[in-house]
């Protein structure tokens, strides 16, 4: 159910759950708190050891539960099949190089085993604490740590596991063979840290491969990105600060990160933002506008130019209440959503609109398309978000 019309419940089951496993200390809690429920960064230290299993709920585009387990778990603990997990996320620290093996290994066991159980599983691996370690060094543990999990899958002894698992022939290469490769292709690896943007990107694509609406969500970005002349878009978790959606035209690891650096800075300053929003005065009729009981100009949208605002689109004062209602109908008049726009270099313009309570778009573009096609790019983006809206409220 989407995020529109997403009903109220008291149990878990619309949500996808994603169990999060991993050695003692290695930033499991911090991969999840930090991103999830917005822990500032320099309370990770002070982060005790997982004792038992917490569940982390959280509400996006796709509403999700995320299992952490401390690190002496095995499956037989849990609560609920194997069958209801849609992702495995594995956290490996870096920096403890003396312990890569008994990791990797503890990995594969628990993968092979996730994998038998539920073939559709996905697994993502987080390299974890990216950040103490030099840039060539870390690109060496980075490789062998990819190198020594695909050895460690070649080499167990799936026979081992043909009791625990007899409808399916472990004892026959060829199925081996298929079981092998299957694993090794579906391992995500992304090296992470809870210092920069890695560790959002990591979540990204673990959040993307569970939406089902990714192919029609990318396909109206790009339709959007093209009609608009703009470079790129992003469309954004706003709490998580985690890309859902590109229209993945020219995309660069070095844009992504500027583009999330960008919004995570915006973000961190909206609470100081004056709320400006419209009221019909009874008396004339005209639109009078409030901004903490002040007005500003007499307009409500205006280019922050880096400094932020919140408004709402013009009151139609011809609307005679005759016509029939359309999807915008539906909207709180008195909700602001976040417009936003900055010049980052003479020729580069990033422009903010907020879509949702929790969701936002980021779209990249030269600042001469800004200045002489904005008017054609906010109409193109009435309907882009008309159309986000209703794959949302379908699904």
């Amino acid at each position: 159910m989407g995020e529109l019309s997403r009903p109220k419940r008291d149990d878990d089951s619309h949500r996808q759950k994603i169990l999060v496993l991993g050695w003692r200390k290695a930033g499991k809690t911090s991969c999840i708190k930090t991103v999830f429920q917005q822990i500032p960064t320099k309370e990770v230290p002070f982060f005790g050891v997982t004792q038992k299993i917490e569940k982390i709920n959280y509400d996006s585009i796709v509403p999700i539960q995320i299992w952490d387990t401390p690190s002496n778990f095995e499956l037989d603990q849990l609560e609920v099949p194997i069958s209801t997990f849609s992702t495995v996320v594995y956290v490996l620290d870096m920096q403890q190089d003396d312990s890569y093996h008994d990791s990797i290994l503890r990995f594969v066991h628990l993968m092979i085993r996730l994998h038998l159980s539920n073939p559709s599983i996905r697994f993502h691996m987080f390299i974890h604490k990216s950040e103490v370690l030099s840039e060539d060094y870390r690109g060496e543990n980075y490789a062998e740590i990819q190198r020594t999990t695909s050895e460690e899958i070649e080499d167990f002894p799936y026979k081992s596991l043909s009791s625990q698992y007899p409808n399916i022939d472990l004892e026959d290469q060829q199925t081996v063979s298929i079981i092998i490769n299957n694993l090794i292709s579906d391992v995500r690896y992304s090296m992470t840290s809870v210092h920069d943007v890695t560790l959002r990107d990591a979540w990204s694509r673990v959040l993307q491969g569970g939406m089902e609406m990714l192919p029609a969500v990318e396909s109206l970005l790009l339709d959007f990105t093209s009609h608009s002349s703009a470079d790129n878009t992003f469309l954004f978790d706003i709490d998580s600060g985690v890309v859902l959606a590109t229209d993945n035209r020219h995309r660069t690891d070095d844009l992504s990160e500027q583009v999330t650096e960008y919004l995570s800075s915006f973000l961190a300053f909206r609470v100081l933002y004056k709320h400006i929003k419209k009221r019909i005065s009874p008396s004339n009729g005209q639109a009078d506008v409030e901004a903490n009981g002040s007005k500003e100009n007499g307009d409500t949208r205006e280019e922050s130019n880096g400094n932020g605002n919140t408004g709402q689109e013009d009151v139609d004062e011809d609307e005679d209440g005759e016509e029939p209602r359309n999807w915008w109908d539906e909207e709180d008049p008195d909700e602001p959503w976040m417009t936003q726009s900055t010049r980052l270099m003479p020729n580069t313009t990033l422009a903010l609109w907020q879509f949702t309570p929790h969701l936002a778009l980021v779209v990249l573009l030269r600042t001469e398309t800004w200045q002489a096609r904005r008017g054609t790019i906010e109409y193109n983006l009435t309907f882009l978000r008309q159309g986000v809206r209703e794959i949302l409220s379908v699904v």
